[in-house]
């Protein structure tokens, strides 16, 4: 397989080789972890491989790769959401259940990609999708990209191979010292030093830093819960998940996510930070 312009994560490209070369290449693909754009990258790599008419797969050359990368190929196709959550509804499960039984239009293989499965894929979407997770027809490959596959039921994880990706931090020294004291400030009684550490957030582009540093030591303590894994701060994470509910980590990168999201709309930082800091002492008051 021909990975080239997709750098790092040389074990899944070693894993992925040795599937196809074995002629054992799954089904179905669960494509997680690390940022959405190498979720992407690695997404649209195989949906180049799985249509590419040349034997070096992907070439990016022929008219199907070509096709894959514009997002034009009609054997390629992409779960549509609806709604103000863009969830994914049984109704459009069942259409890629009748979509996955005609025959492909050019390619050999058909492929259907599920964007943020973890967080569009509902209960009943998910029932009605195990099934054809299970019997699929011939020459299908499914991909979900998933944030935290821990998030999916092990019914549809044992029916997927799951890749989980590389994450690149991208954050200097200072960001991460400062993320890690606000983080740390969360397991403390009373509420002083949390909102006294959320005062950095005092500039726009420092705040969004701080907040994308949090969401991803959140993430880890996350997927601590599930593996071993961690990338930024394995000592933090590792007291993260181990004093924290996985519901209340999910809670708390849901409210990170908000706030990255509210200072794209000019709020006051101010009033971000006692905001931040009233959300998260909620979740952490839950039982």
């Amino acid at each position: 397989m021909n990975f080239e312009n997709f750098p790092g994560n040389e074990n899944i490209k070693a894993e992925l080789n040795a599937l196809e070369q074995n002629r054992r290449f799954p089904h179905a693909l669960i494509l997680n972890g690390s940022n959405a754009q190498s979720r992407e990258a690695l997404s649209q790599l195989l949906s180049k491989w799985a249509v590419c008419k040349s034997s070096s797969k992907p070439c990016s050359s022929c008219i199907p790769c070509q096709k894959a990368e514009k997002g034009v190929h009609p054997d390629i196709y992409f779960a549509k959401g609806s709604g103000k959550t863009d969830s994914i509804s049984v109704e459009e499960i069942r259409n890629i259940t009748r979509n996955c039984s005609i025959i492909a239009n050019e390619a050999d293989t058909k492929v259907f990609v599920i964007k943020d499965a973890d967080k569009r894929l509902g209960v009943e979407a998910l029932n009605a999708f195990l099934k054809t997770l299970e019997e699929p027809p011939q020459s299908i490959l499914f991909l979900l990209l998933t944030e935290d596959a821990g998030i999916l039921p092990e019914t549809v994880l044992s029916r997927c191979v799951v890749l989980n990706l590389e994450q690149i931090s991208g954050f200097d020294d200072e960001t991460l010292k400062e993320a890690q004291k606000i983080l740390l400030s969360l397991l403390e009684s009373t509420e002083i030093s949390l909102l006294k550490n959320l005062s950095a957030l005092n500039e726009k582009k420092k705040a969004e830093a701080l907040l994308e540093a949090m969401r991803a030591i959140l993430s880890d303590a996350l997927s601590m819960t599930v593996s071993e894994e961690t990338i930024l701060s394995r000592d933090l994470s590792e007291k993260l998940s181990e004093k924290l509910t996985k519901k209340k980590l999910i809670g708390l990168i849901e409210t990170v996510n908000r706030g990255i999201y509210t200072i794209s709309r000019n709020v006051s930082l101010v009033l971000l930070s006692t905001w931040l800091c009233g959300e998260f002492r909620r979740i952490l008051w839950q039982k």
